[in-house]
């Protein structure tokens, strides 16, 4: 995981990907942590509702070390 990425973001990017899953919008999210994603390219400004894949996989990639520790 980057280790750049705070607790927040990654809360955040949980969010997202709980609202796609369930074909919601997006939640809004604060400016803070969206200029954070965006510096880090976890993250693309799009359309409401709309996340990259690369934050989709660190989050898959995370919840899979946690699995196997």
């Amino acid at each position: 995981m980057d280790r750049r990425l705070t607790t927040e973001d990654i809360d955040w990017l949980r969010k997202l990907r709980i609202a796609r899953a369930m074909n919601q919008p997006s939640p809004d999210i604060p400016t803070s942590v969206v200029r954070r994603l965006t510096m880090l390219a976890y993250a693309e400004v799009k359309g409401r509702g709309e996340s990259s894949s690369k934050a989709r996989n660190e989050l898959v990639d995370q919840e899979r070390r946690k699995q196997n520790r």
